[in-house]
Formats: C-alpha cells, structure tokens, sequence
C-alpha cells in the first residue's frame, strides 16, 4: 500500500457525487492524497464498497475521514452557536449515531482517523455543557478506538488552551486535534502560529486554508484562497518541520462556485510548492 511522502500535499472533499468523479477530479490537479469528507447525504452502508473499489483502483492515499451533520449552518457566528457540534440542542444523539456510522464506513475503507467539529467547548470546566462533551468525546473516543481510529477534533470554536484543557479532561489516548489555521483567524480566537506551537504533540493532521479575522464583536471572518488571508503559511509550514510533524498538508477550499474554488485549490498548490522549497 502507498503512503504519503511527509507534508505531501492533499486536498480535502465532501462526497456529494459519486466516487469516481470525486477521485478523477482529486487526481486533475496532481494530487493522490485526500481527507475524504463524509456528507450528511452519504449512505454509508449503501457507498462503502463502490468507495472501496474506487479507492484501491485508483491507488489514491487517504489520509483520514472527517463527518459533517445534517443541519449545520456556518453562515454566521450566532448559526455555528445554534447549529454545529453536539452543543446544537436536540441533535447530540443524531450525530453520537452518525460518528459511529461514520467510523464503520472509514474503517472499511482502511481509514484511521476520523474527525469533526464538536461544537463550542465552554472556557470553564464547572460548566454542565463542558461536562457533556467530555462525555461525549469519550463515547466516541471509545467507538473510534474500537476500529483501531483515532477520534480528532478540528480547531475553530475554543481557544488553544481551551482545546488543552478538555484534551487532559478526556483521558483518552486516541483523541487528537486536527489543525486548521484559518479556523483559528476566523473565529479570532488567537495566532494560529502560537495555538500550533502549544497543540503540538496532539496535532495528527493539518488544513491549509486561509481567512480573515471577524471585523466586529460577533461575527465570523471570511475564508479566502491560500496566501491571501492572514495565515503565515511559511511560518506554519516551518514550525510544523520543526515539531516534527510529517503527515499531508491537506488544502480545503470552501468557496461555493466551483470554477473559482478549482482555480483557488490550483493556486493553492502552487503557494504551497514554494513554501516548501523556501524552507528547503
């Protein structure tokens, strides 16, 4: 089986179309690296096999799987708070069920890590919310764990050292982080540069995206093509080299109109070939 050479580039997709479209276009921009995205719309069951055979036809590599949830809304602040996560109210035990379904799917497909959003993680621990999630996470921890997976939260919605502390109050071996820098400049929670430095050793994977800090109380920054935002990716790149991380750099592109968003992920690319062989 092929592996990922260290901070190989990837790009991550949702499976909205069927696999072979998904891995045709993956492989149009040179890439054999992926994070699959596994939709809400995404029947598992009825999918694992055509994706099994896609996967091994093609000799593409994934590196991990990430789960999105029917009703999530990024569009604004006050929608991440109502919609995303297991904080959203009447949806934990939807999504507790769909992770695991999620888990099956991706460990037959080979896949090791699965990741999500699970939701604003309050500052203080005494909170009944922070208490549910440590639950929560340990359910799935567990479920994870028993298809050899680790289970790992993407940044965004907490602090760094918010993120710290829940990870020490969970006590599980196989929860890990998902670096994204944007979502850290997106939700203006801090330097995406200093949040990396102090995750380090729970870091198994990384987004390269990029974005803008909220331009008032309340509200999120906008995502924009790599290298126009205000993530210092040669700075990131270097101090991932530097802790000694040597997973992909997985690109994520949101832009809704698809010939933008290609041209951005081709950019993307590009940038990211030159930082590399800047810090060579």
């Amino acid at each position: 089986m092929a592996v990922a050479e260290p901070l190989e580039t990837g790009l991550i997709f949702w499976t909205e179309k069927d696999a072979n479209t998904h891995l045709q276009h993956l492989k149009s921009f040179g890439l054999r690296v992926c994070q699959l995205g596994i939709a809400p719309t995404l029947d598992c069951a009825a999918a694992v096999n055509e994706w099994k055979e896609a996967i091994a036809r093609e000799g593409v590599i994934v590196s991990g799987a990430a789960v999105a949830y029917r009703g999530e809304d990024y569009a604004n602040l006050a929608k991440v708070h109502e919609t995303v996560g297991f904080t959203a109210p009447g949806y934990a035990a939807e999504r507790i069920a769909r992770t695991k379904e999620a888990s099956n799917f991706a460990a037959a497909l080979g896949i090791t890590s699965l990741s999500c959003h699970i939701g604003f993680i309050p500052e203080e621990p005494a909170s009944p919310i922070f208490t549910e999630l440590v639950g929560i996470a340990r359910e799935l921890c567990d479920a994870c764990a028993a298809n050899g997976q680790s289970f790992t939260l993407e940044t965004g919605q907490e602090s760094a050292y918010t993120l710290l502390q829940f990870l020490a109050e969970v006590k599980k071996p196989n929860l890990r982080v998902n670096f994204d820098p944007a979502n850290i400049t997106l939700y203006g929670i801090g330097d995406p540069i200093v949040a990396l430095d102090l995750l380090q050793k729970h870091v198994l994977s990384v987004h390269c995206k990029d974005g803008t800090s909220p331009k008032a109380l309340g509200e999120l920054g906008h995502e924009v093509a790599l290298g126009e935002g205000e993530v210092d990716f040669p700075a990131f790149i270097a101090l991932l080299k530097k802790i000694g991380f040597t997973g992909p750099l997985i690109i994520e592109r949101e832009e809704p109109n698809a010939e933008q968003r290609d041209k951005d992920i081709s950019l993307a690319i590009e940038r990211i070939a030159q930082w590399k062989q800047q810090l060579a």
